[in-house]
């Protein structure tokens, strides 16, 4: 990608969906969107590379997000339709949260009536800042749920995780990639399940590999995973055929 603007956003920017799945019988119970860019060719390529210039810069941020969201609409709207229990996960910047300007997006693109089957996805490090608790606050305001992405990654304390109220933590791919090679990361994923359950929330496993570390998440109560144990990300069609 070599020129970040609105247009080309517009224009480049597809969706690709990464199934998540219950962990008791693995079935595909939610996706993640993410963003792909493609190319002159036709390849498509991650646009985490320059996810920071683009969280950083209200005007892309917004259009990435609004082309993201208008991309789910156009893909998976009969398929969420068909399935009210199947939700939808994406990654909602901070900067253009907080301050009443997601909601008429949705309300334009005549989605704003799907909110329970999606949900928000900050980062740790985002969600611990003034702006980031204000971006929790209005998409729960709005009807959607809230998934701490990256979990374990950031400083946040147990005090501050219950003020964010968030409804899903999202254990960081990191931690789970080492599990059956690295007591420590067991012992960390452990912790976190624990933690979980304190505050009552779902767990999502991210980076899922092998049979061998779903069924250790499973034992320690985590109940949802996604990785490439069960599938890399999928065109719509291929996700839709997947979940029938």
């Amino acid at each position: 990608m070599s020129d970040l603007s609105v247009e080309n956003i517009e224009r480049a920017v597809c969706a690709q969906y990464q199934p998540i799945v219950d962990l008791a019988d693995d079935r595909f119970v939610g996706c993640e969107a993410l963003a792909r860019w493609r190319n002159e060719d036709g390849v498509l390529g991650s646009i985490e590379p320059h996810a920071d210039v683009i969280e950083g810069d209200e005007v892309l941020a917004t259009a990435l997000t609004t082309r993201m969201l208008r991309c789910v609409n156009r893909d998976l709207l009969d398929l969420l339709v068909r399935r009210p229990a199947f939700y939808v996960s994406i990654n909602l910047p901070p900067i253009i949260l907080g301050q009443g300007q997601l909601r008429p997006v949705f309300e334009n693109l005549g989605i704003a009536y799907r909110m329970p089957q999606l949900v928000g996805e900050i980062t740790e490090r985002r969600a611990l800042d003034d702006t980031g608790r204000a971006a929790i606050r209005e998409i729960r305001d709005m009807g959607s749920r809230i998934a701490l992405d990256d979990f374990g990654t950031g400083k946040a304390n147990l005090q501050e995780l219950i003020g964010l109220e968030v409804d899903i933590l999202k254990i960081d791919r990191s931690f789970v990639i080492k599990l059956g090679e690295d007591r420590l990361a067991e012992r960390l994923v452990r912790g976190i399940a624990a933690l979980a359950g304190v505050l009552r929330v779902d767990m999502v496993a991210e980076g899922v590999e092998t049979r061998e570390q779903a069924l250790f998440l499973r034992a320690i109560g985590v109940e949802k995973g996604q990785g490439w144990l069960w599938s890399k990300a999928l065109d719509a069609a291929d996700l839709i055929a997947a979940v029938g």
